[in-house]
């Protein structure tokens, strides 16, 4: 844990060097490419839970994705809709995309069922579960057309990010 004071560059608190994305706000929060990240200040980022995380470009952003948005669905409390239905089909649909190969209609499903997960939970996890969703379709954009032609980008598919084994 580091404390930083507002008006750093991201730069100076992470090293960017080597990275292909930062996760801005923790699993709730948003991808950003790291060229992007290199002109954010703590200021100007949307820092959430105050979590940040360096993607190396090595590794698969979809990858990581896909295995945090499980963990999501799995914490809810599946109460309602949004989480009993629509945060288990995104993360399952997003592992999809995360595996090269044939995707078929996967990622516009994946953008579409986002729109209809949104605002309609019980409480806000569905609507950080679609924040982290639709930020990575986008940063990761140019991975999810090398996987969808077959192939991913990522030498180091070994999981990164921190996320609890499942019981």
């Amino acid at each position: 844990m580091t404390e930083a004071p507002f008006g750093l560059p991201l730069h100076r608190l992470l090293p960017l060097d080597g990275m292909s994305a930062v996760l801005l706000g923790g699993y709730h929060g948003t991808w950003v490419p790291a060229t992007e990240a290199t002109q954010l200040t703590l200021d100007s980022a949307s820092l959430g839970a105050g979590v940040l995380a360096a993607l190396p470009a090595d590794r698969c952003g979809l990858t990581e994705t896909a295995r945090v948005l499980r963990y999501l669905a799995l914490q809810s409390a599946g109460q309602c809709g949004p989480c009993l239905n629509g945060l288990p089909r995104i993360a399952a649909a997003f592992t999809t995309l995360a595996n090269p190969g044939p995707q078929g209609s996967t990622r516009t499903d994946v953008a579409r069922w986002a729109g209809l997960v949104e605002g309609r939970g019980a409480c806000h996890h569905p609507d950080g579960t679609v924040r982290l969703v639709r930020s990575a379709l986008t940063t990761f954009a140019a991975e999810l057309d090398a996987h969808a032609s077959g192939f991913c980008t990522a030498p180091d598919r070994t999981p990164l990010l921190p996320v609890p084994q499942e019981t």
